[in-house]
Parts: structure tokens; C-alpha cells; sequence
């Protein structure tokens, strides 16, 4: 289906983004792409669709020359492909439009279009969401929506560039088992992820090294080579790290990729170790230890509050009218039609409802829960960004709903967005770090030490770094400026939305390290993340959102404690 041949590509003319890539994808293949920020992989699957063209080498897609602009149209009818951020990627103000888009453009009949939208919306678990905004949905609901607008053009080949980064565990569950059916149904698909556990299951897996294939062959083949993973800064699947621990201990287990063949390979050795009998009264009592009441916080002895929510509710569609009739319907009226894949509730027009929560000063509290829950609208409640329309907000000992204050207020609470290198528009970097100390009047000795001393705080060099355009660095590099613009603000509380979205792992790692160390310095945090572990690493306390309400807040120190009793 694909055929690439010496592959050399450069945006500058100096610095090579592919150097002689030879691949071939079969058709009808899973095919998943690995590799570190900045390897190549994104401006590789740019070629698949003709986005790109090589400088040197061909990219054949079903017997077609990529090269050749006549031959534009049909490539990119048989190759769809969806970017990593949504925003890239959605045209149309309602979500139907914009899964229409596509069909239309490529002159299907309007009847064939609507069934077309239809099984699209289905397949990514978006039913119900036809006459939604696309500007209401939450990342992860954007992404499912620049997929199904894919998927209404049926291509012969789907090109997935880091497409689950803003997809909760679940959507990631859900879109994995969207793939492996149109796998089944013969169409090829070439994913491109830092999640191993997807790589897992393709059927083979290359991993790019500036701008080359460094690693070819099945998973079981590549996913388990730890050492050479590591040094190309990604991990092994949890499953294999899991397989080798337990080994090293002296369980007779062998690592594997996929996790229900690890769990399998477990279940046999406990089984042949213990006996069935045996086997089954000690899970039974395991069981009943881990499923024992966790103790909750214990707010007496809590630190003084810095941000208070108190039954704030928000919608981005009803009007104050409409939202007294909504408050008037029962709790339990019209409960939903969720889609258990993908953990939607599309009659909902809540985005926050009845939400209290108290961030306390100096801890570090992680936000969790499904894609649309709430978590981004809350976090912008907490400087002012949006302002509750029932319900108050606190910050400061300063009200929300007041302007002066709530401009008061975005100083000394700094949020970090999702994707936060697209924060940043100077010229140099250190115009972009000084240009909110510039905007609070500070002098321009003050706003010189700050722009210094918030590079260094992320690990950068101003006389390194600071003439150059941000949009020189490397995507890592640059999510550090971005983080070091908020940090000369001198802000006392830090609110990161996703801060580790599309980073592979070592990068991740990285991140979460100085995200703590900005903690152990003294500054509250709270953090948004789909990723359980990098909450669990991190926080004292974490609070899940589900369809709009806090739906548990728990002491992480308390779970600590259980998990070890």
C-alpha cells in the first residue's frame, strides 16, 4: 500500500527531518511508528498523504507518486489522516458540518453523506453530539470528532499522528477497538503514539531515530529490548516492565507485550506455584484487603485555603432560563444514553454543575476524569478565565465575580494550557518570558531578573537561548519557555491543564520532575492529567471529575498508607 524509498526531507535545507527512509507498509497492515520528540515521525506520516514532498526519494501510497501534484487528490482520498491537535483539523461550527466536510469535498451524494456522518459519529461514540459547537467540546471529544470526519471520507489508509494524546483511558480503549475493526475490515492503519501499550498491538512496529528507522519488526520483537528502547528515550510496556520485575523476584513468568497475555502467563505460574485451590483463597483475601474503605482527608488539620468553588455551575449552550428549568428536573429524569466506550452523556449541557472544591496552599492536587467531565472548564474558573454563571469563586481572598479582582488574580494564578508551546508569538524567547512582567508595570531590572530566573528555573540558558525565536527550539524546549512565561509572573499557584500531552516518555519523565521540584520550591499546584500514574507519582490529594461534578476527593498520602497496609 506504501512504498518509501530513500525518504530525505528538510525544512530548512540544512537540517535533515528524514534522512533515506526505506519503508513499506502492506496493505491492510496495523503499523504503528515510535520514536522520540523530534525523531521524525509526524513529518514522515505528512508524506503519507502527500501533505509533503520528499527532496529526495519516493513515497509510492497504492501505486501513486506522491510527488506528482496531479496526483494529489486521489492520494489523499485513499490516505486520510488526523494531526494530533484537533484544532489543526476542525473547519465547521457544529459537529456534523464538520464531519460532512470531507464527503463533500470529495462530491458524494447528500444522501450517501448523512448515512456517511452517522456511522462516523457511531464509530467514535459521538451520537448525540450532531448539533453540538465544536468550539464547546472538550479536547479529547474535538480529537473523536476530527477521527470520525476522517473515517466519513472512508480512506483505504488511516493515519493516526499521536491522535489518543488527549483521550482519556477509556477514549484511548475505545479508539484502539474503532482500529482493530477497521483493521478487520481490511484497511490499513499506521498509528503513530507514545503509548507502548497501542504499539502492542499492531502488526509491526518501527521506531524513528533522527529522521531514520533505528528498530524494525513485530512488537514482541521490538517492545521488549529495554536497553535500546531507553536510549532512544522510550519505555517498554507496562506489561514487559511488569513480566521482568516479577521474574527478577523469581516468578517463572516471561515478559509480554500485551496485557492480557501477561495476565495469562501470571494466572498459569500462580497456578501451577499454589494449586487452583490455594490459588483462589489467597486472591479472595488479597481482594478483600485491597478493596477496604480508604480513610478520607481530614480537613481539620489542612493548611489554609487559596482557591474556593462553591456550587458553581457553568454551561457553554443554556441560557439563565434554561438553566432554571434544568435545575428544576429531577436528578434522576432523563438519565443518560451514555456510551460506555467512550464515556459520554451528550444530553448533558452541563460543563460544571454543583462543583465545591477547596485547593489548599502548598499542596500539589491532581484533577482526574473522562474526556468532557469538566476538568479544563474548571481549571479556568480558577484565575478568573471564566467566571461562574452560579455558584462563587474565591481566589486570594478575592472574589471572582468581580472584574478588578479577578484581574488581580491571573497574576498570582498562572495556568499552563494544553499544548502550552502555542502560548507563545514573541520574536525571541525572552521577549515572550518578560512579556507578562512587562504588562505588570514592573521595572525593566525587575523584568530582566524574572525573565533570568524563570529559564533557569526550567532548565534553560538565557544567554543561550534567550536571541533566539522560540519557534527554533525543539517542541520540548519550547513547552519550557511557555512554562517559564507563567513562571516569571511569579505566580503563587500554578494550574497545568495536560502539561505532558504528546511528549514520548523520557520527555514525560522530564516534565513530571520539574513540575515537582516547582512544588518543593514552594508553589501550590494543580494539575489536569488522563495519566493515573504521573497523579499517583506527584500529588497529595487528587479529585475525579465525572459529567460535570466532583464525583470523589481523596488524600493520595491516605492511599499511599493502604496500599502499603
Amino acid at each position: 500500500m506504501i512504498e518509501c524509498r530513500g525518504v530525505s526531507f528538510s525544512y530548512d535545507g540544512a537540517a535533515p527531518a528524514l534522512d533515506g527512509v526505506d519503508l513499506n507498509i502492506e496493505d491492510g497492515e496495523f503499523f504503528c511508528i515510535l520514536g522520540g520528540n523530534g525523531s521524525g515521525k509526524s513529518t514522515f506520516a505528512k508524506h503519507l498523504n502527500a501533505l509533503l514532498r520528499p527532496d529526495a526519494g519516493t513515497v509510492c501510497v497504492n501505486g501513486m507518486d506522491a510527488s506528482d501534484p496531479e496526483l494529489v487528490y486521489d492520494i489523499r482520498s485513499t490516505a486520510g489522516m488526523v494531526f494530533q491537535n484537533p484544532d489543526d483539523q476542525l473547519v465547521a461550527t457544529l459537529v456534523e458540518d464538520d464531519v460532512a466536510f470531507g464527503p463533500e469535498n470529495l462530491g458524494v451524494p447528500s444522501a450517501q453523506i448523512a448515512q456517511r456522518v452517522r456511522e462516523a459519529l457511531k464509530g467514535v461514540g459521538l451520537v448525540g453530539f450532531e448539533r453540538h459547537e465544536t468550539h464547546a467540546l472538550s479536547g479529547g471529544q474535538k480529537q473523536r470528532v476530527a477521527l470520525a470526519g476522517v473515517l466519513a471520507m472512508e480512506p483505504r489508509v488511516l493515519i493516526l499522528d499521536e491522535a489518543s494524546s488527549m483521550l482519556d483511558p477509556r477514549g484511548r480503549k475505545g479508539l484502539m477497538k474503532a482500529c482493530r475493526a477497521l483493521h478487520d475490515r481490511g484497511m490499513t492503519i499506521v498509528m503513530i503514539t507514545h503509548f507502548m501499550e497501542e504499539a502492542a498491538e499492531a502488526d509491526r512496529v518501527a521506531v524513528f531515530q533522527a529522521g531514520r528507522v533505528a528498530m524494525l519488526g513485530t512488537p514482541e520483537e521490538i517492545l521488549t529490548r529495554a536497553d535500546e528502547l531507553a536510549q532512544l528515550n522510550l519505555d517498554m510496556p507496562a506489561s514487559c516492565c511488569l513480566g521482568r520485575a516479577l521474574r527478577e523476584k523469581g516468578v517463572p513468568v516471561h515478559a509480554q507485550v500485551r496485557e492480557v497475555d501477561m495476565v495469562a502467563e501470571i494466572a498459569q505460574a500462580y497456578a501451577e506455584r499454589s494449586g487452583a485451590d490455594t490459588a483462589g483463597q489467597s486472591s479472595a483475601s488479597q481482594l478483600e484487603i485491597a478493596d477496604g474503605t480508604v480513610p478520607v482527608d481530614n480537613e481539620d488539620n489542612a493548611s489554609e485555603p487559596v482557591i474556593e468553588l462553591s456550587h458553581v455551575s457553568y454551561s457553554y449552550s443554556l441560557s439563565p432560563r434554561e438553566r432554571h428549568r434544568w435545575h428544576k428536573r429531577s436528578a434522576t429524569a432523563g438519565k443518560s444514553n451514555k456510551q460506555a466506550l467512550w464515556g459520554n452523556d451528550p444530553s448533558s449541557p452541563w460543563a460544571l454543575r454543583d462543583v465545591s472544591l477547596t485547593v489548599r496552599r502548598g499542596e500539589f492536587l491532581g484533577l482526574a476524569g473522562h474526556t468532557g467531565s469538566g476538568k479544563s472548564t474548571l481549571v479556568q474558573h480558577l484565575n478568573g478565565l471564566i467566571r461562574p454563571q452560579e455558584g462563587s469563586v474565591r481566589a486570594l481572598e478575592l472574589d471572582l465575580s468581580n472584574k478588578k479582582d479577578a484581574a488581580a488574580v491571573k497574576a498570582k494564578v498562572g495556568v499552563v494550557f494544553q499544548y502550552p508551546e502555542r502560548q507563545l508569538f514573541a520574536e525571541t524567547v525572552a521577549q515572550d518570558v518578560a512579556f507578562g512582567p512587562h504588562n505588570l508595570g514592573l521595572p525593566q531590572d525587575e523584568v530582566d531578573r524574572r525573565v533570568e530566573s524563570s529559564l533557569s528555573r526550567v532548565g534553560l540558558d538565557l544567554s543561550t537561548v534567550g536571541d533566539k525565536s522560540p519557534f527554533e527550539l525543539s517542541g520540548g524546549q519550547q513547552r519550557r519557555v511557555a512554562f517559564a512565561g507563567v513562571l516569571a509572573m511569579e505566580p503563587e499557584v500554578l494550574v497545568l491543564d495536560e502539561p505532558m500531552a504528546g511528549l514520548d516518555p523520557a520527555a514525560r519523565r522530564d516534565f513530571l520532575g520539574l513540575i515537582d521540584r516547582l512544588h518543593r520550591e514552594g508553589l501550590t499546584v494543580v494539575m489536569v492529567s488522563h495519566s493515573m500514574d504521573d497523579l499517583a507519582n506527584c500529588c497529595d490529594r487528587i479529585v475525579v471529575m465525572n459529567e460535570g461534578a466532583v464525583f470523589a476527593a481523596v488524600s493520595y498520602t491516605h492511599l499511599r498508607a493502604h496500599e502499603t497496609t
